[in-house]
């Protein structure tokens, strides 16, 4: 072991924790989510996807200029 490994096991924090300085307190009641509380569902949901693919092969025509 070196001087580095003896300096931090000289250097080790108590094993009896500290004290608390500020008492825990509860979290804040007032969410602006609160109105959407339970109203999201439950189960998930299925999605049915219906997709058409139509192939042009002459292309578009060009429009006009104005």
């Amino acid at each position: 072991m070196g001087a580095i490994g003896r300096a931090v096991l000289n250097n080790l924090l108590p094993a009896i924790p500290r004290h608390r300085v500020k008492a825990r307190s509860r979290k804040n009641t007032t969410s602006k989510y609160a109105p959407n509380a339970g109203r999201h569902p439950q189960k998930a949901q299925n999605y049915t996807l219906d997709i058409r693919i139509q192939i042009m092969e002459q292309g578009l025509a060009s429009r006009r200029r104005r």
